[in-house]
């Protein structure tokens, strides 16, 4: 069962005019438009390890969606980015129809990108309220509210490792944006739905513990190849641009490696040098197609995924989550979007 989230925005004061209308309509599109993985991977362990309360399978898995998406919203603001899923995001939607109203290029980015933040605290806010809900004992719910409020400290203390690495003359080291990877991307997407999947079914900890770790590994083979994606797949399928992590140079496998390749300076100089020179994306793409650097991240996915597989495998997971989960598993280096 895929969970589409609900309308998120409610109890909308009257009066404020169609640009407000406008606006609400496209961030309640904006949460109906994902894959629903988050909500897909907590079904599974919570069915296989005995979860029975079709509320809360609803309830959770919209919360997960909507957390999803307010933390996408957010990555978009940051990041300087007006499409996604091949069509213009809640930034630059918001944008368009202020322009639209005759408003000046720079007046309209302005008010475009305090419509994404905004928007993106809606769904945050909206999330949180979705967990707190849960009808579950009231420990649990406090238990539950613990983990998620772990996930978002990760995931965002994550986010700004992101941004102040890009910024750094030479990409951290391989570990150092493996560790930003399962900070921003694997803490809330993976291993939170995996967690909340067993407390909620009531699993033991051992079980739980067990499952955060298959989750770390696993959604940091996710942002692997999220990487890979952003910069060698295409736009046409994917949905986004191939161009903007190598722009912002941002802190990925890819990079780090080929730092420790000889091709390094020509890279550096076809990413624009930190502001020092026009980037070139295209040679910047050639070139780490050419040092390995492809090739290389490709290989560290499949070790993490083989991780994930091995602490999938330990007895503490019974065996029908091993089995619940194995298609994920399977299907995380098959990714194209």
């Amino acid at each position: 069962m895929t969970v589409v989230p609900r309308m998120a925005v409610r109890d909308v004061p009257a009066g404020l005019g169609s640009a407000v209308d406008d606006w609400v309509a496209d961030l309640d599109a904006t949460t109906r438009a994902g894959k629903g993985i988050r909500s897909a991977l907590f079904e599974a362990v919570y069915v296989a390890a005995g979860g029975d309360d079709p509320a809360v399978r609803v309830a959770v898995g919209e919360a997960l969606e909507l957390l999803h998406e307010a933390f996408l919203i957010h990555d978009d603001v940051v990041d300087g980015d007006d499409h996604r899923r091949g069509q213009a995001n809640l930034q630059g939607r918001t944008r368009d129809r202020v322009a639209a109203r005759g408003a000046a290029p720079a007046v309209a980015e302005g008010v475009g990108r305090a419509g994404g933040l905004l928007g993106g605290d809606m769904l945050l806010v909206a999330a949180m309220s979705g967990f707190a809900r849960l009808p579950v004992p009231a420990p649990t719910v406090h238990r539950v509210l613990d983990e998620v409020e772990r996930a978002v400290t990760a995931s965002v203390v994550g986010e700004y490792a992101d941004i102040h690495y890009s910024a750094d003359a030479r990409p951290p080291s391989r570990e150092r944006a493996l560790a930003i990877g399962q900070a921003k991307t694997a803490a809330y997407s993976v291993s939170l739905p995996l967690v909340l999947g067993a407390i909620l079914a009531g699993a033991g900890d051992q079980t739980v513990e067990s499952l955060r770790e298959v989750g770390a590994h696993l959604g940091t083979a996710y942002q692997v190849v999220d990487d890979l994606l952003g910069v060698f797949g295409d736009p046409g399928e994917t949905g986004k641009s191939n161009e903007g992590d190598l722009l912002r140079a941002a802190p990925t496998v890819l990079l780090a490696f080929a730092a420790t390749t000889d091709a390094w300076p020509r890279i550096d100089a076809a990413l624009g040098g930190h502001g020092h020179g026009d980037p070139d994306p295209d040679t910047a793409r050639d070139l780490l197609y050419e040092c390995g650097a492809r090739d290389h991240a490709q290989r560290v996915a499949e070790d993490l995924v083989a991780a994930a597989r091995t602490a999938l495998d330990r007895p503490t997971i019974p065996a029908a989550i091993r089995a619940a989960l194995a298609p994920h598993l399977a299907a995380a280096l098959e990714r194209t979007r």
